[in-house]
């Protein structure tokens, strides 16, 4: 009997189709056994592998396979899927190479290979790749929306928007598209249409994490009277964020419970002290659904209150409220004479973190002015790059070394208030000094390039979050001395020796 005619083989392949990977590929191992110099089977099982992010295994078995069968379609492509994941770019390419040549009409690794040159920002063939697998079948969507995401880029929005709304009636419940329609609707400004898309982050990067699903979701404004749990969803700087339309729910005369991270609470039951409406606990507090009515989750008050520009017109430049005491105590630890500074250059936000980060070696140019005391916001360890400063420039940066900047985020934001103006990238350092309505001058990529927040909008050199932050984004992909150069040209029109407070 043939392998592929076998029982074993039948369950085997019928459990993979529906993800069931760890299963499938014990059957696949114990068919080899019996099959040893089969190379299908060989593929299968490091299809499996791979599903599973077993990539020694993967790898291994994908080249016995290749071994065995040189020319067996599909196997080049796996290899080079391998060889993405594990960071082997040029190795990724010469096998996807190979599998064209193979295979020459298989879109999918056309599309796999734009994906690839993309990450490579080699955009133009990228975008070649995407055009030819969309050639060979017009009712494949991937690439549609990997066309789309490179359109995007080069601000090319409404063709953009008109590919992405195309892949999402190619592929049902096709939410990666979804996310990237809701981002670009929220980046332009179109919030109507954004928010609507972004409701569907909960079938992605947020999936599982979607609380109080037997309550029924807040969407009525005009409801009087109602207890509201309105619930923490991704991280301290969204919850920020979202914290500037918490006003916005409590005015509607309802009882509210927030959960939000612990973190928050301290700083969150200050700032919203005049209302006696509300609650706020841990974000893993349990909360008894039976004294609820309804729910909403903090990243969805946007469609109910922040549908058009004018809805952020009516707001004051600040909601947070530092513990002024430490405040007081923080300024005593401060340089007096001088204007104080603070930066923070650094995010470790998973997969795009990198893209919004500068090292500090870029700021040399601000670091060198005069008049200036520079200090340190950064979470983490911060020693050895402050250590390089001061004994290679001659540059050095007050540190309080009793804060934790990570844990004691209270701590921090009293900190923050201390200084007398921002410098920052996109992290929670932003979130916080544009909550205090510090004045803040913000680095961020240029339009439309990875870890470009959609909320630091298109065009736009002013915070309509958060009105005191001015934005300074690149004009070229990974360039920062551009705006290095024009930080300094504006830091250099305050006064010396006097404080912006």
């Amino acid at each position: 009997m043939r392998v592929i005619e076998s029982p074993q083989f039948i369950q085997a392949c019928q459990l993979a189709d529906q993800g069931r990977y760890s299963e499938s590929v014990n059957i696949f191992l114990e068919l080899e056994k019996n099959y040893p110099q089969n190379a299908t089977l060989k593929l299968l099982i490091a299809t499996s592998c791979f599903e599973l992010k077993e990539y020694t295994q993967a790898i291994d078995k994908i080249r016995r396979c290749l071994e065995l069968s040189p020319n067996l379609p599909q196997a080049n492509h796996l290899l080079g899927n391998i060889l993405r994941e594990t960071n082997n770019m040029y190795d990724a390419l010469k096998a996807y190479n190979e599998e064209v040549k193979i295979n020459p009409s298989y879109p999918d690794v056309l599309n796999d290979k734009g994906i690839l040159l993309f990450k490579l920002s080699r955009e133009s063939e990228a975008l070649e790749a995407y055009e030819a697998a969309i050639m060979m079948d017009r009712s494949y969507a991937d690439p549609v929306r990997n066309k789309a995401i490179i359109l995007k880029r080069r601000g090319n929005f409404d063709e953009a928007k008109t590919l992405l709304n195309k892949s999402i009636c190619l592929k049902k419940n096709f939410y990666e598209a979804f996310a990237e329609l809701a981002y670009l609707h929220l980046f332009l400004c179109e919030f109507k249409e954004g928010w609507i898309f972004y409701a569907t982050r909960f079938e992605l990067e947020l999936r599982g994490q979607k609380r109080f699903d037997s309550t029924p979701a807040w969407t009525n404004t005009e409801l009087r009277a109602k207890t509201i749990v309105l619930y923490a969803e991704q991280g301290l700087g969204d919850q920020i964020l979202y914290g500037t339309i918490l006003r916005d729910a409590f005015l509607t005369r309802n009882n509210f419970i927030v959960t939000t991270d612990t973190r928050l609470i301290s700083i969150f039951k200050r700032s919203f002290s005049e209302f006696k409406n509300v609650v706020f606990l841990a974000s893993d507090s349990k909360v008894d659904v039976s004294a609820i009515d309804y729910q909403i989750a903090i990243g969805d008050l946007g469609q109910l209150f922040r549908t058009s520009l004018n809805d952020f017109l009516i707001h004051s430049h600040k909601y947070l409220l530092a513990d002024l005491t430490k405040v007081e105590t923080f300024k005593q630890k401060l340089e007096a004479g001088k204007i104080n500074c603070g930066i923070s250059w650094k995010s470790f936000r998973d997969t795009i973190g990198s893209d919004k980060s500068i090292a500090i070696r870029e700021w040399l140019p601000i670091l060198q002015l005069e008049g200036f005391n520079f200090v340190d916001l950064q979470y983490g360890d911060t020693l050895n790059e402050r250590n390089v400063l001061e004994h290679k420039h001659k540059i050095k940066i007050t540190n309080i070394e009793a804060l934790d900047k990570f844990n004691d985020i209270d701590g921090l934001l009293a900190l923050i208030d201390a200084c007398d103006i921002v410098i920052t990238t996109s992290n929670v350092t932003a979130h916080l000094a544009g909550g205090l309505g510090k004045p803040t001058f913000l680095m961020v990529p240029f339009a439309n390039a990875k870890g470009r927040m959609w909320y630091w909008h298109n065009d736009m050199y002013k915070s309509i979050w958060y009105p005191s932050i001015k934005i300074f984004a690149q004009e070229k992909d990974e360039i920062w001395a551009p705006v290095i150069k024009d930080i300094c040209n504006e830091l250099q029109k305050f006064p010396k020796n006097s404080s912006l407070s």
